[in-house]
């Protein structure tokens, strides 16, 4: 059952198109989104740099001006997040927090369902970096189930999903949340195995179907393939669908590694919404 969403914010496109796409699973689900504003103080203060003996006032007030346009800047980041959920009448909360971007997110998405975010994000906007941080650099200590959105996204009326699935523990937990979502008519779901043993992989993805049948979808394909994951996915299905579900790189055995390396490559590409989980 999914009805806590964390949608951590900044100023950037990302979190435009990851608030509208949060905003339409709430509705699904009858969800909460909690829009979450973290002001980085360690970033702020390592902005300033070394300060000079006698310089300790002025390196005080700079830092103070930081922090109060930082302030301004999340009110505005704020009162975008407000606007969208209540044309959209979802139901949301607000949460601050204050010190690293992804430690605090990382705390706080132990007590959500789903995280919502940017395939880059810009949370060190108070610093004035302009690159953003990959989205890999967030899933190593998370326990949630991640959604990573692009720039831009136009959600389609029938959306094709194509599920890489192994049998491992990450490709299972992926498979297992990605199947409590809700709106099964509207998307086409491919499973698809990589592996030597076609008998195997075969069983494997039968058994997907049947989970995923249970919890009520019915446009489910099964393909089969000895080839590179990798390979596949980016030279032959990468344009075919809308979004992907993978499981989160993992710490044992050879299949958890390759299933992350493909979590990688997608996010890496950030041109479609991946589901990963966790």
């Amino acid at each position: 059952m999914l009805k806590r969403i964390l949608l951590p914010l900044d100023p950037s496109p990302y979190t435009k198109t990851a608030t509208f796409i949060a905003c339409k699973i709430a509705k699904l689900h009858n969800a909460e989104i909690t829009g979450l504003v973290i002001l980085d103080i360690p970033g702020i203060e390592k902005s300033i740099g070394p300060i000079p003996m006698g310089a300790l006032h002025y390196a005080e007030k700079i830092e103070l001006a930081k922090k109060v346009e930082a302030s301004q800047r999340i009110e505005q980041i704020l009162e975008k997040f407000r606007t969208t959920c209540e044309e959209q009448m979802v139901p949301y909360t607000e949460a601050h927090d204050q010190g690293y971007p992804s430690k605090a997110i990382m705390h706080a998405t132990r007590f959500f369902d789903l995280m919502i975010i940017g395939m880059r994000n810009f949370f060190d906007f108070e610093t004035g970096a302009k690159e953003g941080t990959s989205l890999t650099k967030l899933l190593d200590k998370s326990i949630t189930p991640v959604l990573g959105v692009p720039k831009a996204y136009e959600i389609p009326e029938i959306l094709k999903v194509l599920v890489a699935y192994d049998g491992s523990l990450p490709a299972s937990r992926a498979l297992q949340r990605f199947g409590q979502l809700r709106n099964p008519e509207a998307m086409e779901i491919t499973l698809l195995n990589s592996s030597k043993d076609e008998k195997m992989g075969m069983y494997l993805l039968e058994q997907a179907e049947q989970y995923l049948q249970v919890h009520g979808m019915k446009h489910i394909k099964k393909e089969w393939t000895p080839e590179d994951i990798l390979k596949v996915v980016d030279q032959e299905y990468y344009e075919r669908y809308d979004s992907f579900v993978v499981g989160a790189h993992a710490r044992e055995g050879i299949f958890d590694f390759i299933l992350g390396s493909l979590t990688s490559l997608l996010v890496q590409r950030g041109e479609k919404p991946v589901f990963i989980g966790q």
